[in-house]
């Protein structure tokens, strides 16, 4: 926990890693389908975001494009009132960016599942991960932030990947019924959610021996 609020605080509110980082802890999503969030996905009412794609590169064609999440693995989760406010104050500076940068300001578009700048042959697209001047923010920003967090920051086992465990284990520290952290993760089937369960941390194991003091007492009768 300390380790993940020392990366917040070395790539804080405003940078471009800033919101792919926290929807990784925050919401265990895969690198690909943190940088494919859309506008038309997040649901401020409701404090949820709906997952129903990714994004990935093709070396052929030189383009950033989408595809369904891994697995086919649409979901909706919920999140947590802090990133709902986060995500609110992105969404209110790109509002204001739009018309300052008037006609320098970059619109995305999708045409065939490709994002491109060209408003002829596609679809507008919101992206969330997009910079002030609304050019796309890639996934490849994650080699620089974990060179970062190698190098400055000592910390060799960090990977984007790693946020997702650390989410899906922070669940289940916490007693969610494993069914719900599947589903949350997108996980192919809930054996790959047991694992998680089985690699028990110590909070788990804790728990498991408080409850094994208390299960066997025998209950005063009234």
């Amino acid at each position: 926990m300390q380790k993940n609020n020392e990366i917040f605080a070395r790539f804080p509110e405003s940078t471009t890693a800033h919101i792919p980082l926290m929807l990784g802890y925050k919401c265990g999503l895969r690198l690909g389908e943190a940088f494919a969030l859309t506008w038309d996905c997040v649901d401020f009412e409701n404090h949820s975001i709906n997952i129903n794609k990714q994004v990935q590169y093709s070396d052929e064609k030189k383009v950033w494009y989408f595809t369904n999440p891994k697995y086919n693995s649409m979901r909706i989760i919920e999140i947590d009132s802090e990133l709902t406010a986060l995500l609110l104050r992105e969404k209110e500076r790109q509002d204001r960016a739009k018309p300052y940068y008037d006609e320098y300001y970059t619109y995305l578009y999708e045409d065939n599942n490709r994002i491109i700048n060209d408003q002829k042959n596609g679809l507008q697209v919101d992206l969330v991960s997009v910079r002030e001047c609304g050019t796309f923010i890639q996934p490849r920003i994650m080699q620089h932030t974990s060179s970062v967090i190698h190098h400055q920051m000592n910390f060799q086992d960090f990977t984007y990947h790693s946020l997702r465990h650390t989410h899906a284990t922070m669940l289940a520290e916490n007693d969610a019924p494993p069914k719900y952290v599947q589903t949350r993760l997108g996980h192919k089937n809930i054996q790959i959610t047991m694992q998680i369960y089985q690699h028990l941390t110590k909070k788990i194991s804790d728990k498991g021996t408080e409850i094994l003091e208390t299960m066997f007492e025998t209950k005063e009768t009234v």
